[in-house]
């Protein structure tokens, strides 16, 4: 990004960064070393985030299915996310592209990713937070050793992973009773 387009960011609102019907919102998991979820870590996830069954069958509200390009997909109940892996960072050098971030926890989470676990909303709203809250459920689920940080790209904010599995896991609880299923 820019020297412009951060500056930018400064003055104008974030809300108006958000996203609208065009772009899902994503959360994004950064990764040390590259690792392709699988569908059983997939629905171990979303057990633990929801405290039920996910099944694999057709006409399920609560299902993975996982693509042939080994993108998987999750239903929770209205909410449709779509998981997938990358065994690049998010940027072509993290570790010189640091001066945006304002701690040093944060620098280093950025810098020392080498991989990406995209984390898709892709049930259409308007409700921005409560689809917030929806992907935390089961990103917090995921966060292992293997991650840095995470990313929240439409809001421009990282948590480096000292802090991420609370952070994240308060973000997913704040609206619990509307984001269950």
């Amino acid at each position: 990004q820019s020297y412009v387009h951060r500056g930018f960011r400064h003055i104008v609102p974030l809300r108006w960064f958000r996203v609208g019907k065009d772009k899902p919102r994503v959360m994004i998991l950064l990764l040390r070393q590259p690792h392709v979820f699988s569908e059983e870590e997939i629905r171990s996830a979303a057990e633990r985030a929801w405290g039920i069954a996910f099944w694999g069958t057709h006409g399920s509200t609560r299902r993975i299915l996982v693509s042939d390009d080994m993108r998987v997909f999750l239903q929770a109940g209205p909410h449709q996310l779509s998981i997938c892996s990358t065994a690049q960072p998010y940027t072509k050098s993290p570790e010189t592209d640091v001066d945006w971030l304002p701690s040093l926890n944060q620098q280093k989470a950025w810098a020392g990713h080498k991989a990406c676990c995209w984390i898709y909303y892709l049930t259409e709203t308007t409700d921005l937070e409560l689809a917030d809250c929806v992907i935390a459920r089961i990103a917090v689920e995921l966060l292992d050793e293997n991650c840095t940080g995470v990313y929240m790209r439409d809001d421009f904010a990282l948590i480096p992973a000292e802090t991420a599995s609370e952070d994240v896991r308060s973000m997913g609880a704040y609206r619990s009773s509307e984001s269950s299923i």
